[in-house]
């Protein structure tokens, strides 16, 4: 079989070497086909002056994704593409939310999250978004069948963008082996030093955005009893990303009273080394498709408190501490029940250990080929 891959998240001209969660799984899922002997070919839409693909076989498409779709949904026809790519292709993986349609070959859709497709009170431009979306959501159309990354996505995709469910197949995200290596306690206090980071400290991971609930976590965190706060200053580590005025204020708040520090951005080898240091990990999201991080926790054997909406808990099981992500309340009081109670933390790290290990990069490989071979 004759794989498309969208790699338009993992072209470092786009990425510039920082790549979120979507880049991730396409990353691991393009190694993983490299590495069983598939053919796959890169296929990416241009931006940041992308002319020519990073990738030795890649293809880029000759015009932006916003104008390809509205002159596919104007005329009807199928996006034009050079070289005749389509004549190479028996199918075409669209990984990220840019989804081509083509004359006569069929593409499978990862919808990791639908919330981009619903909530634009969480999205900058509002006319520029509603545009985006409709666009998006007429391209669901051309999708023979769509992969989601959790059970919880079901009830999304089916109410919030018509998807008949027949059409939908759950495959999890995985993750890499690399994040099982644990690193030497001079690796941990280099790092540390290097980024002026103390020996404790509550860990916050993810792009500052409404979603990720960052105010409530902040307000909840400054609610703790001083001598709390001393000993595990929080820090915050993600870019600011859309609509991320209120969150960034309430990380400066946290800097202000210097607990805690905002790194917009650190390399893997530091994060990795971050999250096994980190005294407990804090991701009270309010919505999640999957929750990457959750997995780099257990790897790392950091204890977690999470949400108990979407797709935490599914992901997490039993081996995080859920929260009601809409309670301040609730964050406060989880955070100081897991900072006082060791026995707790070890369960928690026991069970996380566990859990982790029914994820990996090859049984998504593997999940998504049965899916192609489904559809093919």
């Amino acid at each position: 079989m004759r794989i498309g891959l969208s790699c338009t998240t993992i072209e470092p001209v786009i990425s510039r070497h920082q790549i979120d969660g979507i880049g991730t799984y396409t990353k691991h899922l393009y190694q993983a086909y490299l590495k069983n002997g598939k053919s796959v070919t890169p296929i990416s839409f241009p931006k940041n002056g992308l002319k020519v693909s990073h990738y030795p076989n890649g293809q880029v498409f000759p015009f932006s994704y916003i104008t390809s779709t509205l002159a596919s949904i104007i005329n009807t026809l199928p996006f034009s593409i050079h070289s005749n790519i389509e004549k190479k292709l028996d199918l075409f993986h669209a990984t990220d939310h840019l989804i081509p349609q083509f004359k006569k070959t069929p593409v499978i859709a990862t919808i990791h999250d639908a919330e981009m497709f619903k909530r634009h009170q969480w999205i900058k431009n509002r006319h520029l978004q509603h545009l985006k979306s409709w666009g998006r959501k007429k391209s669901l159309d051309w999708v023979s069948h769509f992969i989601t990354i959790s059970q919880a996505m079901i009830p999304e995709l089916t109410q919030d963008c018509g998807i008949p469910e027949e059409k939908i197949s759950v495959v999890y995200n995985g993750i890499s082996s690399w994040w099982f290596e644990k690193v030497t306690a001079e690796v941990k206090n280099q790092t540390l030093a290097k980024l002026h980071l103390p020996e404790k400290f509550l860990l916050f991971v993810g792009t500052l955005n409404h979603r990720k609930n960052l105010p409530r976590l902040v307000k909840a965190y400054l609610a703790l009893p001083s001598d709390i706060q001393q000993t595990y200053p929080l820090i915050v580590i993600g870019k600011a990303g859309w609509d991320s005025k209120e969150s960034a204020l309430a990380v400066q708040q946290l800097e202000t009273k210097r607990a805690g520090r905002w790194l917009r951005y650190i390399s893997d080898e530091d994060l990795r080394v971050l999250f096994q240091c980190a005294s407990l990990y804090l991701h009270p999201s309010l919505h999640e498709g999957f929750g990457l991080t959750l997995l780099q926790s257990f790897a790392s054997s950091t204890p977690v408190l999470t949400s108990n909406v979407a797709a935490m808990p599914e992901i997490a099981d039993d081996a995080a501490y859920l929260v009601n992500p809409d309670s301040e309340e609730e964050i406060r009081a989880g955070m100081l029940k897991l900072l006082t109670s060791p026995s707790l933390c070890e369960d928690f790290i026991k069970k996380g250990d566990e859990r982790v290990k029914q994820f990996s990069w090859e049984k998504t490989a593997k999940a998504t080929l049965a899916v192609y071979d489904k559809i093919k």
